[in-house]
């Protein structure tokens, strides 16, 4: 997982931009973003009872142009 965050520019409530990044890493590898998705998309299919029959997922990640400016 890549994000175009630019990690100095958090507010300083959430710490500094390099401990953010740490813990983003950290939890990318603990696998908490995938848990959480897990967990947000069962919660919907429970709700709104999801066609996995023919439903369909596809994404992609790119590197913003000029750095995301």
């Amino acid at each position: 997982m890549k994000t175009g965050c630019q990690w100095r520019a958090i507010p300083n409530d959430f710490g500094s931009g390099q401990t953010c990044h740490r813990r983003f890493q950290e939890w990318e590898r603990a696998g908490v973003f995938k848990k959480i998705y897990k967990s947000i998309l069962k919660y919907y299919d429970v709700k709104n009872k999801i066609a996995w029959d023919w439903a369909s997922m596809d994404s992609a990640m790119v590197k913003a142009p000029k750095g995301g400016v």
